[in-house]
């Protein structure tokens, strides 16, 4: 018997997924809808008409499969070229100042000082007199009564310099510009209060922005509840998906015990508003019709729910998983929990097919894909009778299972493990789900002031309880390995070793061992070398951190890290900057020395440091000569200097021609102490010279490798 039988879902979605991750993947142009969606149309029809038009023999049942395999393939890439977003052409500027008219396509983002707004922008065409869409941006608006009104839906007019969003500001740390490509948005502006006003534009009807006026006024309930704090910040997130009042410090506690999950609205959220609608209207299933009434009010409530936190990919798989249970309980059928998943995916991927690349998304499929393949074999392993005991090792079983899908992806994307993640899970989930019910009662009951404060001083202990046990798990010694950076191969043999021992464990075939013994001497194979290349590896990082003068110099694992004061008052961030470097770039033996005032001169005058050498302001790494200038040019030259690298720092008064009267440097970097308008000038200095320049004020760091 064929095992994909019972999967019909899974057989299609394989395919498609397979169209989807190519033209994900492969280049733009090679995507460019003039001639890939005929082609790729022509290879659907073509399939479609050759299943339709001849009656293939049995015996060549493969050949539909093959057709069909290479329809949905086609329909993959189609997908992905029709939803194409806008993107600047290269024939476009960098920066342009622009008057648009634009819709707040996603809730507004506050912090302090600013307002972070998603919007999909519009020109004026004055040949048609209508307004043409121009593709999404990111705008920010300082934080005004005005711009505090925003909300979704809105429609503003602004004036500003559209600048590409910056990438990465150090090696391995976070990338904007990748995370908001994913988005579809590729420009930016920074816009003055007197540069935008509200549109007064017509306001479409649109169930988004019902849901989140609605949130907004739970919200509002909740603080006129005196739920403040941290408090309403975790309650906020939980409850209703709002995750603007979680600081650093408390996101950071939450990541490092493993209950980031809890903050993010899930299928967690979802199934235990699923229990609570299931107990409050069971009352119905006593009526004649009452099964199907309780199905459909369900069905609205979940999906309401979803919307209301934000429809993450996360929630909306839990959703159309539940309307599937639900509805196949009230037919009286049990749909096969693979097809639902399968069918969920298909349905969100249809519509956004770049959610593929979603972080979120990935997490989301993968844990449900692990709890549905390891939880029954895992949680066979210990039987339990006794029912606390047995509710325990299933929780555990399931945190294992999620865990299990979940870590190589962990551990690429964010390099760190949370090495007590069962104790979280034993202590936060019940914890999250009455402080759920909590707060469901706290809205429920909120026309009666005196009952709903109450209710909400339980809500506001209940979600202090939570975050002492965060704090506690966070606090205990070896709580969380950091530093743990893998590729993306890496990634890829640790998943095929868990499915290699799921497979062996579930088929008992020996086969699958060695499959596991294959796998784990091809992952020992690219270990070492990727170690051997890593050994002889030339690297100098000269990092973006504001105002300081921040180098590193590192020959296979012995680095030496240059810095001055002010990257020294820096404190935390500038250690961790270089310490991200290193650990990523496996270096462990590690030198420091110190620029005094504007010069290069500390402890001695020369230092030697086995491949570095320093004298004055001048550098000898191997064979690379690194001349660094803060100051007036040095006197005594009677020809010109022959330089790989020339670094300028603290903002010298000095023009790039002074400089190559003295020098002939490969390469100019201004590094990140020096003020953005020297750093421009110089910058098109250089380019007016041909001399290759780097600004890490206004690109980010330097990182010269080789």
């Amino acid at each position: 018997m064929n095992p994909w039988r019972p999967y019909p879902l899974i057989r299609l979605l394989i395919p498609f997924l397979g169209g989807v991750i190519c033209a994900l993947l492969a280049p733009h142009w090679l995507t460019h809808p003039n001639y890939s969606v005929g082609i790729l149309g022509l290879l659907s029809a073509t399939a479609v008409v050759a299943i339709v038009a001849f009656r293939i023999p049995y015996k060549f049942r493969w050949v539909t499969g093959v057709l069909i395999g290479l329809s949905l393939f086609s329909a993959g890439v189609t997908t992905v070229i029709c939803t194409k977003p806008h993107r600047p052409t290269s024939h476009e500027p960098a920066s342009t100042r622009q008057l648009l008219v634009a819709e707040i396509t996603e809730p507004p983002r506050q912090s302090t000082r600013t307002i972070r707004l998603i919007v999909k922008t519009f020109r004026f065409d004055s040949i048609r007199r209508s307004l043409t869409e121009d593709g999404k941006k990111l705008l920010f608006l300082p934080r005004t009564d005005q711009s505090l009104s925003l909300s979704y839906g809105d429609w503003i007019v602004f004036s500003g310099w559209l600048n590409p969003i910056r990438g990465a500001s150090n090696p391995y740390a976070f990338d904007p510009a990748a995370y908001y490509h994913r988005k579809g948005v590729f420009r930016q502006a920074w816009v003055d209060s007197t540069q935008w006003e509200p549109s007064g534009g017509r306001k479409r009807y649109s169930i988004r922005r019902f849901a989140f006026n609605l949130r907004s006024k739970m919200l509002n309930i909740l603080r006129e509840n005196q739920v403040k704090g941290d408090e309403f910040a975790v309650a906020s997130a939980l409850l209703l998906g709002y995750v603007n009042e979680i600081d650093k410090e408390l996101r950071k506690d939450y990541a490092s015990s493993g209950a980031m999950h809890i903050l993010a609205v899930s299928g967690m959220h979802v199934g235990i508003i699923f229990l609570f609608l299931e107990f409050s209207l069971s009352w119905l299933n006593r009526r004649k019709q009452g099964p199907v009434i309780k199905s459909i009010v369900m069905i609205l409530a979940i999906w309401g729910y979803a919307l209301i936190t934000g429809l993450s990919p996360s929630v909306f798989r839990a959703a159309v998983m539940l309307s599937f249970v639900i509805a196949g309980r009230t037919t009286r059928r049990k749909p096969e929990s693979l097809n639902v998943v399968a069918a969920a995916m298909f349905i969100m991927l249809i519509s956004e097919p770049r959610l593929l690349l979603n972080i979120g998304f990935q997490f989301s499929y993968l844990a449900v894909f692990g709890i549905l393949f390891l939880y029954r074999p895992l949680v066979n392993l210990l039987p339990v009778s006794a029912w606390f005991p047995s509710k325990i090792w299933a929780l555990v079983s399931v945190s294992i299972a999620a865990q299990l899908a979940t870590f190589p992806l962990a551990l690429y994307a964010f390099h760190q493990f949370p090495n007590y993640f069962i104790l979280t899970n034993i202590l936060v989930v019940p914890l999250a789900s009455l402080i759920i019910y909590t707060g469901i009662g706290v809205l429920s009951v909120s026309a009666l002031p005196w009952l709903s404060i109450l209710v909400a001083k339980g809500l506001s202990f209940l979600v202090w309880l939570l975050n002492s046990a965060i704090r506690f798990v966070e606090g205990l010694p070896g709580s969380t390995t950091t530093g743990i950076y893998i590729s993306g191969l890496d990634a890829l043999f640790f998943y095929l070793f868990i499915l290699s021992i799921m497979l062996l464990l579930t088929s008992r075939r020996i086969r699958y061992l060695y499959l596991c013994l294959v796998l784990l001497i091809g992952f020992t194979i690219t270990s070492t070398f990727q170690e051997y290349q890593r050994q002889d590896r030339v690297q100098i990082a000269i990092f973006q951190v504001k105002g300081s003068s921040l180098y590193d110099f590192a020959l296979g694992e012995r680095d030496v890290c240059v810095k001055d004061i002010q990257a020294v008052k820096q404190g935390v961030y500038a250690t961790e900057v270089v310490n991200r470097f290193r650990v990523a770039e496996g270096i462990g033996n590690q030198r420091t020395t110190y620029l005094a005032g504007k010069s290069f001169e500390i402890e001695a005058d020369e230092r030697d440091f086995g491949f570095m050498v320093r004298k004055g302001n001048f550098i000898q790494f191997l064979d690379r000569r690194i001349g660094i200038i803060s100051e007036s040019m040095p006197p005594g030259f009677t020809h010109k200097l022959k330089l790989d690298l020339v670094i300028l720092r603290r903002n010298p008064k000095i023009t790039i021609q002074e400089i190559m009267k003295v020098f002939s440097p490969d390469k100019i970097v201004i590094d990140a102490s020096n003020s953005w308008y020297n750093s421009r000038d110089w910058r098109q200095q250089a380019e007016e010279a041909g001399i290759p320049c780097h600004s890490v004020v206004e690109k980010g760091a330097n990182w010269i490798t080789g």
